[in-house]
């Protein structure tokens, strides 16, 4: 990493406007970026709401949460569904695995439970909700006016509301409180039957004539107009006159209802310091400001207010516990940087020297905000935690890289080779161990859930910050050095016997295995270096020769004497660290901590007789409290009672900003008492920010079995109440509640056509009236109800409800009328046929009769043409012949009145016969006039027949009401009914809680079918815990890792991580000295220091390691190493301690409880593993070196012996073949 510093010192002027550009950027990114208190956290849950007013818990659970559950949990992802229903509302908690598309996830969730709505009870309403920290209001606030509070609701709906929804961030505003109206239709029962209106057709009717209908262009002289059909409502006289229509014809909603606006009031009586106040919630926009936020709200409030005469009071308000926090961290911050500078100069003794390490510390800080800027991170209390910390590491590098500097340089000046080679030579070591600090911080990536999304931001930040220190000891600080360090000080150039004599000493005092080098050392002493300015750079071996300074003549005979006992010495730290660990269980426990922005809560559920006037009962509590010192506001919240729920009455204290929670609680306590006849009051202290903070433990009993279930609540309740650790325990079963039941004839309702759905809405609706839509009337959208007025309320009044015919009452009624009208027309069918008998017999008397009479008159004229045909023949007298022309006349004249008299009888006989014809045919005409009348009226009644629907019964034809009790709350877990019970720790004792359940449910004999799960904050503290431990086992490894690269080797690397256990004893120690419990923050400082307490073992062993390739004996390497590597380290480990004392402390309070344990752990485990470092790593390096050097020093004597042995055999056959060759020379004739 020297080509940095080469590069950096070649190119001064680029590295001095580089620096400027980062100041530059770096104060910008800090008045650019985000402030809030916590990181934005994503939590894959979502809650499902659904309000159905007047059903008893049983009933939501089964119409209402059921169908819900089993909707989402065919949603794709989830894992989890839990369930907690009472009396007209339930809740559920949909849980889903992180990674996945929330926004898709909550879509599929609505959607699930938008298509089984139209089965639940009419007015059911359905809520669906992210369990994300944006859903967390940036303020809350309370209105109050001395005038009309309905009309001030709606001046704070049309004025204040728009006004904050136009401040920038602001996604809504939410007000609660106010008095809402809605458009009721109150049915008159007798002009309904009357007229025979359908009331079922008013919500399509309503709906259509609801607004104008668009229905294109028409042109005109003028242009082209659009054209618009009908009108919008705009008065109750317009509802009043809307058409209805109906079998007979169209009529009026006037006609047989009255219309009118009722006030409906607020489902919770909001009052803030005993006065009627309204609610304003502002919730912040994905990624807002809610600092800017809040200072945008105020300045429209102060605006608003003269105008509306109306009182604002803050109730809740993130920024100025961001701006709190922010400030306390940054004063902590810059005590931090006070003390690590002092610290620093301490140790170098020159101002030069400090101001240039201490460089380092802004100019990391600002690449980080940089950083931080860039990433879209926040500023928020982890991630401005993590700058306060990395204060006291960020200026290590700097230390190491500045003092090796000074050192090397000695006396003379400082040459750009000199701080090359000074940085070349710990270049290699702060590399590694900055590294090995980030590689810590690695496996927090792979941490899901709360903890990951919590401190990997803080992960960040510590390791952005590193890498910047890293790159700033390497460029700018070499640039500055060659600078400001040209010359040495005048104390340095002017030496001392003293450091003379305690070279001398130090010689003297060398051990045995370094006599030869001390001794080659002393006869290459220097001399006085003042006279030769221009010298060559020290080698390692030329620093050996150093005088020591006063801190290492103090530390040298403690190292020494380790050294001789290095038994002694490894025993007493292996109990000194077993005794520590030891101690772990006396460690109080806990998930996250409190913020420490407690406000108290006390809830109170007055006596029966006092529920028909809460306001009343509210006020003496409010009085009491009201009179507290400490006390700054009082906000009560009284519930409309509920049937078949406790009505819980409750008051949030905000204390004012110095006042003392515990003081304040404990007054609190002292006044609640006091109070006569106000019944159960409970006090408890809440965390404003910090979610699971101060959070019981809920153990959850799940079973199929109720009566199974509620035996184990009791049970452990009961064994619960006194154990260590445990404040109170509450189940979710006390406070049995009175219902209505009604109970169903189910054979005699199914045969009706009636079933518990059916019956269940029409008691509904005939008690609180049918929501038949909505209506935007006066510029607002109201509910549209229609009802029956005078429906009885009472118990004894509910079996008069009156049931809607059902369909199979309707085919009966047709049923019944087909056959009396069959029956009828049978009757007069045999009428009819009597009848024809009747006649028909008449008819045949009259005949017989007449036949009688005509034959009698046959035998009459038999008996005259008998008697005329037995005369004798009298000739007729003539005519007097004289006067024949006359008697011809008078035969004319006789034969012409024969002829008219026989015409006249013949036209009488005609008209007789026309006047038979006229009777018969008025006789036809009457009958067919009586059979289509007859055929009209059975046409009738068959259409009666049809028409005929079936009479309405009262609910007590098939059901009985009676009163039971049953348990406020109905709770399901992944479809299985559960029972919770809510063990509320003492402070830190969250563990010993946990573990007296255990024992609890391990003791107590419980029913069978009868299983415990632990959830709530002991649940996220074991998942938390586990994955951190899982973390800190991935950067031990990772460490590991960075030192092997370093070292090239095993040996090195696993001594150096005998500093990790001993930095968790110092950290231990810290924790218990000062009754600090183990959560999320301390762990994640227990992570950092595996990183931290390896760093001065790297520096030490890297020096150690280039003493000993340079030559020097391996004792020499180790004393002079850990010499000459002292003062570093301690300047490191104590600039980093004293940077984090005033977090420790918690001077300020801003974010004390992320910062203060971590600093504590940090600061112990620092301080014992730099001790135990300074004196364990060279004593077990020494000894797996020494046994090292002997195996190979061993195998070079073996190797040695073994070369001897062949040599002596070579010598050995030489000295033969020698010997024959000479005799060979010497014999005559032998060639």
């Amino acid at each position: 990493m020297s080509f940095l510093t080469r590069s950096s010192l070649k190119n001064r002027l680029i590295i001095s406007l580089a620096t400027l550009a980062i100041v530059v950027l770096g104060l910008v990114a800090m008045g650019s970026l985000k402030q809030e208190l916590m990181p934005s956290m994503q939590v894959p849950t979502a809650y499902v709401t659904a309000q159905s007013q007047g059903l008893a818990p049983e009933e939501m659970a089964s119409g209402v949460t059921e169908p819900l559950e089993q909707a989402v949990r065919a949603v794709p992802g989830v894992t989890s569904v839990s369930s907690s229903t009472s009396s007209g509302e339930a809740q559920i908690l949909v849980e889903w695995t992180f990674g996945e598309d929330d926004e898709e996830t909550l879509r599929a969730i609505r959607s699930a439970t938008e298509s089984v709505k139209p089965s639940f009870p009419s007015g059911t309403e359905l809520a669906v909700a992210s369990g994300g920290a944006a859903d967390l209001p940036a303020m809350v606030l309370s209105a109050g006016s001395g005038g009309d509070q309905e009309a001030f609701g709606e001046a704070l709906e049309q004025t204040v509301v728009p006004a904050l929804q136009g401040v920038a961030g602001v996604r809504s505003v939410e007000l609660a409180g106010q008095e809402t109206q809605r458009i009721t239709i109150d049915l008159r029962p007798a002009d309904v039957a009357l007229l025979k209106v359908e009331p079922s057709t008013l919500g399509p009717i309503l709906e259509a004539h609801g607004a104008a209908l668009p229905a294109g262009q028409a042109d005109s002289a003028e242009g082209p107009l659009s054209i618009t059909v009908g009108s919008r409502l705009v008065s109750l006289e317009d509802i009043q006159a809307l058409p209805v229509p109906t079998a007979d014809g169209a009529v009026t909603v006037a006609d047989f209802a009255d219309v009118s606006i009722e006030t409906v009031p607020a489902q919770t009586i909001s009052r803030v310091n005993g006065k009627p106040s309204l609610t304003l919630q502002v919730i912040p926009s994905q990624g807002a400001n809610v600092v800017d936020i809040s200072h945008g709200v105020n300045a429209e409030l102060d605006r608003l207010a003269p105008i509306l005469d109306a009182e604002f009071v803050t109730l809740f308000d993130q920024a100025p516990y961001i701006e709190q926090s922010i400030h306390d961290l940054s004063v902590e911050g810059g005590l931090g940087l006070l003390f690590a500078v002092l610290v620093i100069l301490a140790f170098l003794r020159s101002w030069r020297s400090t101001v240039i390490a201490a460089v380092s510390i802004p100019l990391s800080l600002l690449i980080t905000l940089i950083g931080l800027w860039w990433s879209g991170n926040s500023l928020n209390i982890l991630t401005l935690g993590a700058l306060t910390i990395a204060i006291g590491r960020v200026v290590d590098d700097s230390i190491v890289v500045i003092e090796n500097i000074s050192r090397r340089r000695g006396d003379g000046p400082l040459t750009v080779d000199g701080v090359v080679a000074s940085v070349r030579q710990v270049a290699g070591a702060i590399t590694a161990s900055t590294l090995t600090t980030v590689a810590v911080f690695l496996p927090i990536a792979f941490v899901s859930g709360i903890a990951g999304q919590l401190f990997r931001p803080f992960a960040v930040t510590v390791s952005v910050a590193l890498i910047a220190s890293l790159v700033v000891s390497l460029t700018i600080v070499p640039v500055l050095a060659s600078w400001f360090l040209k010359n040495a000080p005048a104390h340095r150039k002017a030496g001392s016997d003293e450091d003379r004599a305690a070279v001398e000493d130090a010689e003297h005092d060398a051990t045995p295995d370094a006599g030869a080098t001390t001794a080659v050392l002393a006869a290459s002493s220097p001399p006085d270096e003042a006279a030769f300015p221009e010298r060559a750079e020290p080698s390692e071996l030329d620093e050996i020769h150093t005088a020591p300074d006063r801190l290492q003549r103090t530390f040298m005979p403690t190292l020494n004497a380790t050294r001789r006992h290095p038994g002694i010495t490894l025993v007493v730290s292996g109990l000194l660290l077993v005794a520590t660990l030891g101690m772990t269980p006396f460690i109080q426990t806990d998930f996250l901590g409190s913020s420490g922005q407690e406000s108290l809560q006390v809830v109170q559920t007055p006596p029966k007789e006092a529920t028909a006037d809460l306001v009343a009962a509210a006020e003496p509590v409010e009085k009491s409290l009201g009179r507290i010192a400490g006390v700054a506001d009082i906000r009560t919240s009284i519930p409309i009672p509920t049937p078949g729920t406790p009505t819980s009455i409750t008051y949030d204290l905000q204390l004012k900003k110095d006042a003392d929670v515990a003081t304040v609680e404990s007054k609190a306590q002292d006044a609640l008492d006091a109070l006569p006849d106000s019944g159960d009051i409970e006090l408890a202290s809440q965390d404003a920010f910090v979610a699971g903070a101060g959070d019981g433990i809920a153990l959850q009993i799940r079973g199929n079995d109720p009566e199974a279930l509620r035996t184990a609540s009791d049970l452990l309740e009961k064994q619960l109440a006194d154990a260590d650790g445990v404040r109170s325990v509450k189940s979710e079963l006390t406070g049995e509640q009175p219902v209505l039941r009604v109970k169903v004839d189910e054979p005699l309702a199914a045969r009706l056509g009636f079933d518990r759905a059916t019956i269940a809405k029409a008691v509904q609706e005939a008690l609180a009236g049918s929501t038949v839509g909505t209506l935007m009337f006066e510029g607002q959208e109201r509910d549209i109800v229609v009802r029956t007025p005078g429906a009885a309320r009472t118990a004894d009044k509910l079996g008069e409800i009156m049931l809607p015919v059902t369909p199979q009452q309707t085919a009966a009624a047709q049923k019944a009328a087909a056959d009396a009208l069959e029956a009828k027309a049978k009757a007069k069918a045999e009428e009819a046929r009597a009848e024809a008998e009747n006649e028909l017999d008449s008819q045949i008397s009259t005949a017989t009769k007449q036949r009688s009479e005509l034959a009698a008159q046959i035998g009459t004229l038999n008996g005259q043409l008998a008697a005329l045909s037995a005369a004798p023949i009298v000739p007729e007298d003539p005519l007097d012949p004289t006067d024949e022309a006359v008697r011809k006349a008078q035969q004319e004249r006789a034969e012409q009145l024969a002829s008219l008299q026989g015409a006249i009888a013949g036209a009488q006989s005609g008209v007789a016969a026309a006047d038979e014809q006229i009777k018969a045919l008025r006789q036809a005409r009457s009958d067919a006039a009586a059979q289509q009348t007859e055929a009209e009226a059975a046409e009738a009644e068959q259409k009666a027949a049809a028409e005929v629907t079936g009479t309405a019964i009262p609910l007590s034809a098939i059901a009985t009401v009676e009163e039971e009790l049953t348990a406020p709350t109905i709770t399901h877990a992944d479809g299985e009914r559960q029972v919770t019970l809510t063990v509320t720790p003492e402070d830190g004792a969250l563990s010993a809680a946990g573990i007296a359940i255990d024992r609890a449910i391990a003791e107590t004999d419980l029913p069978d079918g009868v299983t415990f799960e632990q959830g709530g904050a002991s649940a996220q503290q074991d998942e938390a815990f586990g994955q951190l431990g899982l973390a800190m086992l991935g950067a031990i490894m990772l460490v590991l890792l960075v030192m092997v690269a370093t070292f090239r080797s095993f040996r090195g690397p696993l001594v150096l991580l005998i500093s990790i256990p001993f930095a968790a004893t110092g950290a231990i120690l810290g924790l218990l000295l000062t009754g600090t419990p183990m959560g999320l923050p301390a762990l994640i400082g227990l992570l950092m220091l595996i990183g931290i307490v390896v760093t001065n073992a790297i520096v030490l062993m890297d020096l150690v390691n280039r003493l000993r390739e340079a030559g020097a004996s391996l004792d020499e390497a180790v004393e002079h190493g850990t010499r000459l590597r002292l003062r570093p380290i301690l300047m490191t480990a104590a600039a980093t301690v004293f940077a984090l004392i005033p977090m420790s402390l918690g001077l300020t309070g801003g974010g004390v409880f992320i910062s203060k344990p971590l600093a504590i752990v940090v600061i112990g485990g620092l301080v014992s593993s730099t001790l135990l470092t300074l004196v364990l790593v060279p004593i077990l390096y020494t000894l797996v070196e020494r046994r090292r050097d002997r195996r190979i020093a061993k195998r070079a004597e073996r190797r040695a012996r073994r070369e001897a042995r062949r040599a002596a055999a070579d010598g050995e056959a030489e000295d033969i073949f020698g010997t024959r060759d000479d005799a060979v020379q010497e014999t005559p004739g032998v060639s």
